[in-house]
């Protein structure tokens, strides 16, 4: 039987409500391929002009008056009730068309906000709050402030692919016929099973992927170009977008983002210009150090989780300087 034949048969099962449970998932396997839409269509269209309108009789409570009735017979408790047979057939059938009719609308709704077949995740983390989220296939992830992951319901084909906004810590769980694909604008990242840190925020200059262990590859797109880095444990490509050049650097203190994945940073002589810039992600304000603090090194630790005022604070003591809010920005001075 062909599968336009079948569909006109199991929906005429449907509408009498003659179907299997076999031959109802049948049914809507045949809806959700969405290759005979038309021919659904039309069978709910002719189902719809077929169904009489009866008049609704029988339906006035005996209290109310009636028209074009005997008083006596609307008192009449005893009367025999009207048959309403027809009537709940004729119902039940326009209530398996609209039933039906929202079934599609909503499974369709729920398609076109697919990635690979499933419905659609999306988790936002705010200023200053932490998410961690497990996917379907036991990847971890730990969600950085100010990000956004957008990922499938269930995993399905070839690849596991998510996309990201902002900075996350990835646990990946492993899997040699699925790579996991992580999509940040012009950049994609493909690992089998490691963990590593991505930075790709949309204000910041640079996207960085930072491997902490296993091995991942990073490809960048431009200009109709593909350039590839494969990098290891310890390592770091980074990626300029508005030079659209990549690179690769060692980077010894990766295993410092198992801490950084929970807000916690550790700090070993680090320019104090780049102490601020994570201040500024982290916290999505805008800091300005005076020209002579530019070159200064900071080391100690600081708790992203804390506020911002409290972690200005500690910053200032150990670095001996002051900090002040000027307008929008916050300014750190000698």
């Amino acid at each position: 039987m062909e599968e336009k034949e079948e569909l006109a048969h199991l929906y005429q099962l449907y509408l009498s409500n003659r179907c299997t449970a076999e031959e109802l998932n049948r049914f809507f396997s045949l809806i959700q391929k969405g290759k005979e839409a038309d021919q659904l269509q039309n069978l709910l269209s002719t189902t719809w002009d077929q169904t009489p309108m009866a008049p609704e009789t029988g339906l006035i409570p005996y209290f109310l008056p009636q028209a074009n009735q005997p008083k006596t017979a609307a008192m009449n408790h005893s009367a025999a009730p009207r048959k309403l047979y027809p009537m709940l057939r004729y119902a039940a059938a326009i209530a398996a068309v609209l039933l039906l009719f929202c079934g599609i609308y909503f499974y369709r709704a729920e398609l076109q906000q697919s990635i690979g077949g499933a419905a659609k995740m999306e988790i936002t983390s705010v200023t200053s709050s932490r998410r961690q989220i497990q996917l379907p296939d036991g990847t971890k992830v730990w969600l950085s402030p100010h990000s956004k992951l957008t990922y499938p319901t269930a995993f399905e084909g070839a690849h596991r692919l998510v996309s990201l906004e902002g900075e996350a810590f990835f646990e990946v769980a492993y899997d040699a016929e699925h790579p996991f694909i992580i999509k940040s604008g012009q950049v994609s990242t493909r690992v089998l099973g490691t963990s590593f840190s991505l930075s790709a925020y949309a204000d910041q200059e640079d996207i960085n992927v930072t491997l902490v262990t296993g091995k991942v590859a990073v490809s960048f797109d431009a200009n109709g170009k593909t350039t590839e880095a494969i990098i290891t444990a310890n390592q770091r490509v980074s990626v300029n977008k508005k030079e659209e050049k990549m690179s690769t650097i060692n980077f010894p203190d990766a295993k410092d983002f198992l801490d950084r994945r929970i807000g916690l940073f550790d700090y070993k002589g680090t320019p104090l210009a780049e102490v601020a810039e994570d201040l500024e992600m982290q916290y999505q304000v805008q800091i300005s150090l005076a020209p002579e603090l530019q070159n200064h090194r900071f080391y100690g630790h600081l708790n992203m989780n804390n506020d911002l005022v409290q972690t200005l604070k500690k910053l200032c003591t150990v670095m001996e300087t002051n900090w002040e809010k000027d307008g929008g920005q916050y300014v750190i001075t000698k």
